[in-house]
């Protein structure tokens, strides 16, 4: 299945001769690493981020990778996603597993090669995303679940440590995740709505090129939001994603999740590690929680002028009353 690439501008096109050699050496790595692959069990649990587009996610990777010993796809390992214990091992012997985020990004996309990366194209080939919207929750029956716990089992071994994703898509499909894998665990990242609208915004214009644009995740209701403005479309993706999650990561045990609020990071990053760490250890690992002297981040506030405030918050209205199953977020 040919996966449905969405619009980029600029610096954040991608180089297509390169995509194919990536594409030709997955494909044969990935009828070698079936030899490769031992059932160990679930030692490890992972861990996986979850929240709406430029709502915080990178920065919540970027430490939990820096601060705490967990194992994590970076840029070169991403490069293997049909084939990660290749990119695991050949990253660990070239690149070492210990570092620190220079905290920076762009849009989602990190500059260094040791950087979080959000292994899109992993999830996609394994939960059979042909893109990035929503699916219907009949689309778990295509899933081969047994083949993805697997493979996660086997990432985690060969780092010999909890892991954490940016799984996106894993997240319309949580309970699902943690009825197959137990010891799967989520956190959602919250951002302040302006905030957050106006990123997005900002985002549609430099990575896609188009204010008019749709860009990143597409929720099950994308269909009758595409039909809205700019603005309702922008408000109604950030509402709409939190429901779909909600709604999945209700019906997970306690143990298995968390929620977080990006200005509560960016001030104290500390207890979010502690948080973070206390979660990872109800599922049989053992953190030192001794408290992490992590300085705080400089909040990214969105300079907004009024004008727009008003159009986003008269958007957010326009989409409570076509979807009023929103209102209790």
């Amino acid at each position: 299945m040919k996966r449905e690439e969405q619009k980029l501008s600029g610096e954040f096109l991608k180089d297509q001769w390169f995509e194919k050699v990536l594409v030709s050496m997955n494909e044969a790595l990935f009828r070698e690493q079936g030899a490769l692959l031992e059932d160990h069990g679930h030692i490890y649990p992972t861990l996986h981020i979850l929240g709406a587009p430029r709502s915080g996610t990178t920065l919540a990777s970027q430490l939990i990778s820096s601060f705490l010993p967990v194992g994590y796809i970076n840029n070169f390992i991403a490069t293997y996603w049909k084939a990660p214990v290749y990119g695991i091992e050949l990253s660990k012997k070239l690149l070492g597993l210990e570092y620190e985020s220079n905290f920076r990004s762009s849009y989602g996309r990190t500059d260094s090669i040791r950087e979080p990366h959000e292994f899109g194209y992993f999830w996609n080939y394994h939960l059979k995303y042909p893109g990035l919207q929503q699916q219907a929750m009949e689309h778990e029956k295509e899933i081969d679940w047994q083949d993805l716990s697997a493979v996660l089992n086997n990432i985690c071994y060969r780092f010999d440590r909890p892991t954490v994703f940016k799984s996106f898509l894993l997240g319309f499909h949580a309970a699902k995740a943690c009825q197959v894998i137990p010891k799967t665990c989520f956190i959602y990242i919250k951002r302040n709505f302006l905030d957050n609208a106006l990123s997005i915004l900002k985002l549609r214009k430099k990575l896609n090129g188009d204010v008019n644009t749709w860009g990143s995740i597409k929720p099950l209701q994308y269909e009758r939001l595409k039909e809205l403005d700019v603005y309702a479309q922008i408000s109604g993706q950030i509402l709409a994603l939190e429901y779909e999650y909600f709604n999945q990561l209700n019906k997970i045990p306690q143990k298995n999740k968390l929620f977080f609020q990006y200005e509560d990071i960016c001030e104290d990053p500390g207890s979010f590690l502690g948080e973070i760490g206390e979660l990872l250890n109800t599922h049989d690992t053992s953190f030192n929680l001794e408290i992490l002297n992590v300085q705080p981040f400089q909040k990214r506030i969105a300079e907004i002028s009024e004008d727009e405030k008003t159009k986003f918050l008269k958007a957010k209205d326009k989409v409570l009353q076509l979807f009023p199953e929103f209102e209790n977020l």
